[in-house]
């Protein structure tokens, strides 16, 4: 059965679930926001968390914690002097992000919602059994897809909408070459509940992200954050799990909203 087209990236009705075993995904990323706690700020707290966590993310890294500031325009990056603690998997496609005030798990191989939403349950589980978190004041569930294949960057109007292919479905003759062409769009769903969208087309180098490495060849990117945002925030690991596999829906069906079924098809789905 082909799926449906959708009408609108946002809503209740159902949005099929197609496993792309070729997704163009680089990178999905949760995390989880609280106000600074003092039973954290102390180098203590990082030796009993990896205490917690040590087998399965063994490998450690110390560095700053840099901060992303969101607003009209362009994101606006700053270099914080939090200290953060990184523990990567054995296999170095997963990293999990301590600092006082936010605890992340980012990874390179993602496996579906359930599987990452549980690692991030059990991530603030082990928080939780360090430190008591009264509330965390933001979740957020990131995607982040980039295509660099040069026949797909040909013939992107096959694969997204009109509305997101934007100015890079214009005919420009044989003397111009669109360089740069970037969309933001900040959403906000029912109160708390938000969602970030950037699109578009980079050239070779071009960044958009400085947390997120740039690319030799040009590019096409969309990337999803979908948040919730409220002084109370639960900490209780079930209802982490439960409110990231909700956000990771939302981002999930405004990704299946803004491409197309030959899209699927191209990154292997069974459509």
């Amino acid at each position: 059965m082909i799926p449906r087209q959708l009408e609108t990236p946002f809503g209740d009705d159902p949005c099929e679930d197609v496993p792309l075993p070729k997704a163009p995904l680089v990178r999905v990323l949760a995390q989880l926001r609280f106000e600074p706690l003092a039973s954290l700020d102390s180098p203590n707290a990082a030796s009993l968390f990896a205490a917690e966590i040590g087998q399965s993310y063994p490998y450690l890294e110390k560095g700053a914690e840099f901060n992303m500031l969101i607003g009209p325009g362009q994101a606006s990056p700053q270099m914080g002097q939090t200290p953060v603690w990184r523990f990567r998997s054995p296999d170095r496609t997963t990293t999990v992000s301590l600092s006082n005030g936010s605890l992340a798990v980012e990874t390179t191989a993602y496996d579906g919602s359930t599987q990452f939403c549980g690692a991030l349950s059990e991530l603030a589980a082990a928080l939780k059994r360090v430190a008591f978190i009264p509330a965390y004041n933001r979740l957020g569930y990131r995607y982040t897809n980039r295509v660099t294949d040069r026949s797909f960057l040909q013939r992107l109007p096959e694969f997204v909408r009109p509305e997101i292919l934007g100015v890079s479905g214009l005919n420009l003759g044989r003397k111009v070459k669109l360089q740069h062409s970037l969309a933001q769009a900040a959403y906000s769903i029912d109160g708390p509940a938000g969602l970030l969208a950037q699109w578009g087309e980079l050239p070779p180098g071009g960044i958009y992200d400085p947390t997120l490495p740039p690319v030799d060849e040009s590019s096409w990117v969309l990337d999803l954050d979908a948040y919730y945002q409220s002084p109370e925030v639960s900490s209780d690991p079930e209802q982490v799990f439960a409110m990231a596999e909700s956000l990771s829906a939302s981002g999930y069906r405004f990704f299946r909203w803004a491409v197309t079924n030959e899209f699927l098809r191209q990154f292997g789905g069974a459509v």
